[in-house]
Parts: C-alpha cells; structure tokens; sequence
C-alpha cells in the first residue's frame, strides 16, 4: 500500500521525500507497536506498516501472528497477513489466511480486497483458471481496484483468453497510465523472482508495455 501510495504521487507529478516519508511512517509503526503490545488490532496494522515501509516482511508476519494469537476472530489480522505471505512467496499459506478471514467476515467492507489477495496467490501457484475466477468476483465489487484489474488482464492472458485479457489491459492503462513492467516492483512489494515474473509475464501477455 505505502509503495503504490508513493508510486501513484510520483506519476501524478507530486514533490515527495520517499525515504524521509518512509522512514516516518516505520517511526510511527514501531511506536504503535511498542505501545500496542498486547493489542491485536495495534499489532496489526503497525505489523502491517512495517512490513511495507521498513521491508521487513518477518517482522511484520509475526506481529500479525501475535495479533492472531491474541484475538483469533480479528479479520483484518488474518487478511493482511495473508497479502504479507502472498509478497514473501507462500502462496498456499496466504490462501487459508484469506479464507479464514473470509469466515470471520463475510459481508466486510473489504471482501473484494480479500479475494484479489485469493486471485494473486492462485496466480503465484500457478493456477490460472482459479486466479481469474477470484479476480473477477472482486471485480464485480470494485471495478476500479486496480490490482484487481491487473490480475483479471494478467490470468486471463496466462489461460489464453487474449482478446478478453487486452480488454483488461485497456481499464489497466486509464487507471494507471505510467504503469509498466519495468516498475511493477515500485507498485507491489513481489519478493520472488518467480513470482514477479509469472505476473510480468501475463501482463506483458496482455499488452502491457516494458518501458
């Protein structure tokens, strides 16, 4: 989220200080731990936080692991340590966390966050059918989230389905007109090689530019 935030501000021709900005906002996060200890919901977001802006994905997966351990019907806690596991690679453990957090919240407000997290740990796993699936539910909630968007074009173009996936690709370009495959890091924090590299590749796929 802090990297697409920073990503979007560039591209709109916003002045921005990334490492003082960054380097804030993981201040912020360690205090709210600090203060937080023993509450979930501060464990949580400040694990979160850190994960992104400090790029400590342990540290943040066992700060979301504490909040779990603290309140195990916290949705949001099993959410978003589901996206930390999608970035750091582990796509089937990313999976039980969504579904679990899908349990525990199934009209959330955030639902079709939680499913655009199922769709890109499928496409990790390189199970194409099923991350075009999820995409789609979450698409249908809001058309307009753009990593879902990215991954509708990118599954659909990894199944085959050319013309639909560059009907995506043509949303993908209006909503994020500087988005590229060169700097897809800059927007999602992809830690594997191979993991980026499935998701370049269907975009690439799609009609997504290199440069």
């Amino acid at each position: 989220m802090a990297a697409w935030c920073y990503f979007w501000r560039k591209v709109n021709g916003w002045t921005i200080d990334r490492q003082e900005e960054t380097a804030d906002g993981a201040r912020l996060a360690r205090r709210a731990v600090e203060l937080g200890r023993d509450d979930a919901v501060a464990l949580t977001r400040g694990g979160h936080a850190l994960a992104h802006l400090a790029g400590d994905f342990d540290i943040g997966i066992a700060l979301l692991d504490r909040a779990i351990f603290l309140n195990p019907n916290l949705a949001s806690a099993w959410f978003l340590g589901g996206f930390l596991r999608t970035w750091r690679g582990e796509p089937e453990n990313a999976i039980v966390h969504f579904e679990r957090a899908m349990r525990l919240s199934p009209v959330d407000p955030e639902l079709y966050r939680m499913q655009a997290g199922i769709a890109m740990a499928h496409l990790f796993a390189g199970r194409f059918d099923a991350a075009s699936a999820w995409a789609e539910e979450a698409y249908i909630k809001l058309p307009s989230f753009l990593m879902t968007v990215s991954i509708v074009a990118s599954s659909r173009a990894l199944t085959g389905r050319l013309k639909e996936a560059r009907r995506a690709m043509d949303q993908l370009r209006e909503l994020a007109p500087a988005l590229r495959i060169f700097n897809i890091k800059d927007w999602l924090p992809i830690n594997r090689p191979e993991d980026l590299s499935v998701f370049a590749e269907g975009l690439r796929k799609a009609g997504l530019p290199e440069q």
